[in-house]
């Protein structure tokens, strides 16, 4: 009964060794699963804009099946997607994609950096906050 005690206790041990190396583990790759998604974005604005003539948000680049379901409503990998087209004097003629973490505070945190594209076709990233155009480059 004690070798089973003993054996309960090391296992708990290693759990909790590896469960936070789990967690930064899945973080990072969300990461990296926005900074793509922010590419593929970008890509779908462009190609949108080639064939309509202007830019649009994310339920128009799903319906016409320019990203994947999860990204047309804004969601995936942790973080939350939000592509708008430009508004008055520039409207058709540039667009802004910002990604943000749904949690990134915390041991469970989805992620850490806020990404940032536009119509210039260059991913930008920050680690205080939202990411703009003024945020260095991916």
């Amino acid at each position: 009964m004690i070798e089973l005690l003993i054996a309960m206790a090391l296992l708990l041990i290693l759990a909790a060794l590896a469960v936070p190396n789990y967690l930064a583990a899945m973080a990072r790759a969300n990461e990296a699963s926005a900074a793509s998604s922010v590419r593929a974005i970008i890509s779908a604005e462009n190609l949108y804009r080639y064939t309509f003539g202007t830019f649009t948000d994310l339920p128009n680049l799903g319906a016409d099946y320019l990203t994947d379901n999860r990204l047309a409503v804004g969601q995936k990998s942790g973080y939350m997607f939000d592509a708008s087209p430009g508004a008055g004097t520039a409207a058709g003629l540039d667009f802004s994609i910002q990604a943000t973490p749904q949690l990134s505070i915390g041991p469970s945190s989805t992620g850490l950096r806020h990404y940032y594209g536009d119509q210039s076709a260059v991913v930008r990233v920050n680690l205080a906050g939202a990411a703009d155009s003024s945020s260095p480059p991916l």
